[in-house]
């Protein structure tokens, strides 16, 4: 049985990640509302939606950017309802959050 909703999802990730891999961080950002608004009902995109943003958070700070690892966990909690989310993808968000912060506060001059 084929899942059409998933499929396009997984395609439109397909589409953006390669922008936000170059760096286009204004264009990835025009094109990621509608990767999210995609089916807001289902749990199950819910959930990856919360992983792909969470995981563009780890790359940013891959890429010393605290910043934009917090816009993406931002817009994840405005964006992503909450009672589809498992406690490891909440506590995934969190440890990334904590780990932004940190490098912001470590940057900050004393």
């Amino acid at each position: 049985m084929r899942d059409e909703a998933r499929e396009r999802f997984v395609a439109r990730v397909k589409a953006i990640d390669p922008v936000f891999k170059r760096g286009d961080l204004e264009q990835f950002w025009s094109m990621l509302p509608e990767l999210v608004a995609m089916a807001p009902e289902r749990r199950d995109l819910s959930q990856k939606k919360s992983h792909y943003l969470a995981s563009l958070a780890v790359r940013s700070l891959a890429r010393d950017d605290p910043h934009a690892a917090l816009a993406f966990l931002d817009y994840a909690d405005r964006r992503i309802d909450r009672d589809h989310l498992t406690p490891f993808l909440l506590g995934e968000r969190a440890d990334f959050r904590r780990q932004a912060e940190a490098v912001l506060r470590a940057r900050k001059p004393r």
